[in-house]
């Protein structure tokens, strides 16, 4: 199997898109077709995503929808050592029905794996505009051509404001109390997580820009803490706005929800876009907020305060600089895991720190 592909259902497009057929006949209790499956060319190591509309009549007239499956990962090395798909539906489902926070329309989960070779759900594909990640919407791409100074100061708001709202939902209600680990506060649990990972991604070898970070963030936990089910991968390209950009159509990526606290998605939120500009020696576009002033929003916005966010800017780049030191790793460019652009600006902000 080809490395760059995170499973073989890739191979099978075909078998894959009969068998989706079938399936979704089944669930809905009539028959659909789907013309054709197509795998976006952004489609990576932490998951896999499938598009494809179904069709289907209903009282004399042709109905469609356009839809979009995400798979579960099956690779070599993989970008985590375990990836729940349930944990992720289950956020957006709980999520959709007891908020007014904009999510896919879910379609159903399958974790029998005998269909396809691995679980996947399916959701309603959401119409709108996405900044793009690769080029960074700093570098090239629709923000840059295509939006005003204004427009992007309004959409980085949106963002911004749809998150706080978000974190002003009770995680007890939404049913994910169960994430948290008796003994431990939601914090220990994820650094805990992180020193595992840095060991299991590195494939032994070890990484001193994440272990220093590591070592600093056990030293330095903030104490008594609010506790939210937080976005975990909170970054301007996994919004969908809506098309005419006058507010979020829906909020992407749920792979790494996790209790904590939230202003740790704020950090991350900053810290990703500086990656992509400070760390690649680019400016930011212009009319995108400072973070001095998001950090401001989202405390008037959420009604919480973000007194531990430079810990968190550091918890951000040691995440983020594990993640793509393991991308590195696991894709054979050698050369970067130690020393990728993200662990540098990580240890830029670690200089600051100490």
């Amino acid at each position: 199997m080809d490395n760059a592909r995170p499973t073989p259902l890739v191979d099978d497009i075909e078998g894959t898109r009969q068998k989706l057929e079938s399936w979704i006949s089944a669930k809905r209790g009539h028959e659909v077709s789907i013309p054709d499956l197509s795998i976006p060319e952004a489609t990576g190591m932490s998951n896999v995503t499938l598009l494809f509309d179904i069709q289907w009549q209903e009282n004399g007239q042709q109905q469609s929808e356009a839809l979009v499956a995400r798979l579960q990962p099956v690779i070599e090395r993989p970008v985590f050592p375990d990836y729940d798909l349930s944990l992720q539906y289950e956020v957006m489902d709980s999520v959709g029905r007891h908020s007014d926070i904009p999510v896919p329309q879910l379609h159903g989960l399958e974790t029998d794996t005998s269909l396809l070779g691995v679980q996947f759900y399916l959701m309603k594909r959401t119409d709108g505009r996405i900044p793009t990640d690769m080029p960074p919407y700093n570098m090239d791409g629709w923000m840059m051509h295509e939006t005003s100074p204004q427009e992007r100061q309004s959409l980085w708001y949106a963002a911004v404001d749809t998150m706080a709202r978000f974190h002003q939902l009770d995680y007890q209600a939404l049913g994910f109390a169960k994430l948290h680990e008796a003994g431990k506060t939601p914090l220990q649990q994820q650094l805990d997580y992180w020193q595992h990972y840095l060991d299991w991604s590195m494939e032994g070898a070890g990484h001193p820009i994440g272990q220093r970070a590591l070592d600093w963030l056990q030293a330095n936990q903030p104490q008594d803490e609010p506790t939210a089910l937080c976005w975990g991968d909170s970054r301007l390209g996994n919004v969908i706005f809506n098309a005419d950009l006058n507010g979020v159509a829906a909020v992407l990526d749920w792979e790494m929800a996790v209790l904590g606290n939230p202003v740790q998605d704020l950090a991350w939120f900053n810290f990703m876009d500086a990656t992509f500009s400070e760390g690649l020696g680019m400016p930011r576009l212009e009319g995108l907020p400072n973070y001095e002033d998001s950090v401001a929003r989202w405390e008037q916005v959420s009604g919480l305060s973000a007194r531990d966010y430079e810990y968190y800017v550091i918890f951000a780049g040691m995440r983020y600089g594990l993640i793509l030191s393991r991308v590195f790793l696991a894709t054979g460019r050698d050369s970067e895991v130690q020393n990728s652009f993200a662990c540098q600006l990580l240890e830029k902000y670690l200089d600051r720190m100490t």
